[in-house]
């Protein structure tokens, strides 16, 4: 996700990621929606608390879409690791 364009080139290389490789909002959007998922995970956050942050964190932001795809992901990722 960082490495968005060549502006990126030789710090992708150096990670060993290729650059651009989330070419469209689809795949970024989703590539969010995983990351926000295991973040939480890994902060040992409840599902409540997720819908919490999302709740509180813009006035007015539409975030339902979102936290439904963080949801999948939540979810996949909690039964992996047995959480």
């Amino acid at each position: 996700m960082a490495a968005v364009d060549d502006r990126f080139a030789d710090w992708a290389e150096a990670v060993g990621v290729p650059v651009g490789s989330l070419s469209t909002e689809p795949e970024r959007s989703e590539a969010i929606a995983e990351l926000d998922a295991v973040v939480s995970l890994l902060y040992e956050l409840s599902w409540d608390d997720v819908e919490h942050i999302f709740a509180t964190f813009h006035r007015g932001w539409d975030y339902g879409a979102r936290l439904a795809r963080v949801k999948v992901h939540y979810d996949r990722w909690a039964a992996e690791v047995g959480q």
